[in-house]
């Protein structure tokens, strides 16, 4: 916080320098810098306006912005703390992962055959992990994290409805993205504001189990309806991605969903199941039956990948090759120079290339935590708001994985912030449930080891 003298300098401050700006920088780069300032005014007046905001917008923000705002809001939060507030923070068993993974990606960057490559990856991971930092100890009550889900929701809700509108005004088809021998029915695929109709299905994989879990827990029918509205839009919307991927990760979120909040709803999930496979159009009945087709060009492409992947990692196997994509895909390169990619289409598979068997087993154990901590702690809660969202929640991470089988999740800016946003959503409520007494996070709580850093907080 600051005192109303220093936020009227700070204004004047700003009015100057967006003026300069306006004069000496091109349109994207004023319209980028404002966004930051601005934002900055709100930070500095209350963080979680900040957080909020950036959780509405960053998925039609640019990458560079983004990576500046999720850094900033971090940075701001961790000062805050230390210098202003004088508090003090300890590594629990929630933030250990965490925080073996982040050592993990600077030592895997500083071993990379391409430093400078790697560099890209972590500054992104970086800045998703400062995000954490900033949501766990900023969103501390249930209506502060209640208002940064919907406003995430409402963000995803817009860019599903660029979606659904390009079903109507068409999109250019890129060749890559459909077997045109197999595929020939498919008009279009939307990709909204993602470049990339597979990554735009991974967003909305993310996105919709978080959707779901809060329209579970209000009692209030108009909520209730605007929700599903909102849910209705966007798993259209992931229909027309033609995702295969997409369609197997929420398949494994629904999946997991029910088993966790009731699982007499499967003898409902089959005849819908059922329903909905009718009702299809040909276009996207043929594209779902291709899942595992051995004449599709794109399974096959992947197969041939899969294969050169393995090769790279049995030669790096300890410590991969470096952190992020580009060392990857130089050393794959070097293995078949008639098959340019970016990455191994399987998440699973390119962090074990990345990092070798050190990486994966970090990545892992970050995962399993999650999972671990989020079944333990939100879905036995007796607060039915954490119970359920953070079933959402748990839905998501399954079916991001689902996903990650076909894709690597962690290769584009924005999806690698919301796998990120989805971490902090998990570890927000984990603190909340605490801080609520939480019986299960009570028991655990008195027997776990805590690295302490400075002490008497309870930050994760």
């Amino acid at each position: 916080m600051v005192v109303k003298s220093n936020k009227s300098l700070f204004g004047i401050f700003l009015i100057l320098i967006l003026a300069l700006s306006y004069a000496f920088l091109s349109t994207k780069l004023f319209l980028g810098l404002s966004i930051l300032l601005i934002g900055g005014f709100f930070v500095l007046y209350d963080i979680k306006i900040g957080l909020c905001g950036l959780a509405l917008a960053y998925p039609f923000l640019p990458d560079m912005v983004n990576l500046l705002a999720f850094l900033v809001l971090g940075f701001l939060i961790f000062v805050r703390k230390i210098i202003y507030d004088k508090e003090d923070f300890k590594v629990t068993k929630f933030g250990l992962p965490l925080f073996l993974f982040f050592i993990y990606s600077l030592i895997n960057t500083l071993t990379s055959v391409n430093i400078m490559g790697s560099i890209r990856d972590l500054a992104l991971n970086t800045a998703g992990l400062f995000f954490v930092f900033a949501m766990v100890n900023s969103l501390e009550k249930k209506e502060d994290l209640n208002v940064f889900v919907s406003l995430l929701l409402v963000g995803a809700l817009l860019a599903g409805l660029v979606g659904i509108r390009q079903i109507f005004t068409g999109v250019t088809m890129r060749p890559e993205w459909t077997d045109v021998e197999n595929s020939q029915n498919i008009a279009v695929r939307v990709y909204s504001v993602f470049t990339n109709p597979n990554i735009f299905a991974e967003y909305l994989v993310l996105m919709i189990p978080l959707g779901v879990g809060l329209m579970w827990q209000t009692k209030n029918m108009k909520k209730k309806f605007a929700f599903l509205f909102a849910l209705g839009v966007l798993f259209l919307a992931l229909l027309m991605t033609m995702s295969r991927g997409g369609w197997l990760g929420i398949f494994c979120a629904a999946l997991v969903f029910i088993l966790v909040v009731d699982k007499r709803l499967l003898l409902l999930g089959i005849p819908a199941f059922i329903l909905l496979i009718l009702f299809l159009p040909d276009s996207i009945l043929n594209r779902f039956l291709s899942i595992g087709s051995s004449v599709d060009s794109s399974i096959l492409y992947r197969l041939k990948m899969y294969g050169i992947t393995f090769q790279v990692i049995r030669d790096n196997f300890i410590n991969g090759v470096g952190f992020g994509y580009i060392p990857f895909k130089q050393t794959f390169e070097s293995y078949i120079r008639t098959m340019p990619i970016y990455h191994a289409h399987n998440t699973f598979l390119e962090i074990f290339a990345e990092g070798g068997l050190i990486g994966i087993t970090i990545f892992l154990g970050l995962v399993i935590s999650l999972i671990k901590n989020a079944y333990a702690y939100l879905c036995k809660s007796s607060d039915k708001y954490i119970k359920y969202l953070g079933a959402g929640a748990l839905a998501s991470i399954f079916g991001i994985l689902a996903n990650g089988m076909t894709e690597h999740i962690l290769y584009m800016p924005r999806i690698i912030f919301s796998f990120w946003i989805l971490v902090g959503i998990i570890l927000s409520l984990i603190r909340i449930e605490i801080k609520n007494g939480g019986e299960v996070s009570n028991d655990i709580l008195r027997k776990e080891t805590i690295i302490p850093l400075r002490e008497n907080d309870e930050s994760i």
